[in-house]
């Protein structure tokens, strides 16, 4: 099965997006493979591609690049984890990769329309688009 990007660097570039384009197209994939998870792949199903998932892409792909910035600079992974100053005590956690996962999972679910994020069993996305006249 061929890979088929949800999103173009042009239209990315248009709805805000500032990840360079060498880095673009990993960062699309590893946000799309990722989006298709949250949806149970439901989005390849849809004759069109909805403006909030690009939307969603855009997200993604922004925090993938300032995630792997933060990595690059030391900064996500801080050998420092407490500090005290004799009068107050500050704890910090490292970010990890799931700690963003999360955080993106939590963004899609809100953004999405609910057809594509429904967890509910045996939901066909087919069966529903037809019934309801929404196939995009």
């Amino acid at each position: 099965m061929n890979f088929e990007p949800y999103i173009t660097y042009d239209e990315y570039v248009e709805l805000g997006g500032k990840a360079p384009l060498d880095a673009f197209s990993i960062y699309e994939r590893k946000s799309q493979r990722l989006l298709d998870y949250i949806t149970f792949n439901r989005i390849p199903k849809l004759t069109k591609i909805p403006d909030e998932v690009k939307e969603v892409l855009v997200e993604f792909i922004d925090k993938y690049a300032d995630f792997n910035t933060e990595v690059s600079m030391g900064n996500a992974e801080s050998p420092l984890t407490q500090y005290s100053n004799g009068v107050e005590t500050f704890t910090y956690k490292d970010r990890t990769e799931d700690d963003l996962k999360k955080e993106l999972y939590k963004s899609a679910c809100s953004w999405l329309p609910t057809y594509l994020t429904f967890r509910g069993v045996n939901f066909d996305i087919g069966q529903y688009l037809q019934q309801n006249g929404d196939n995009i």
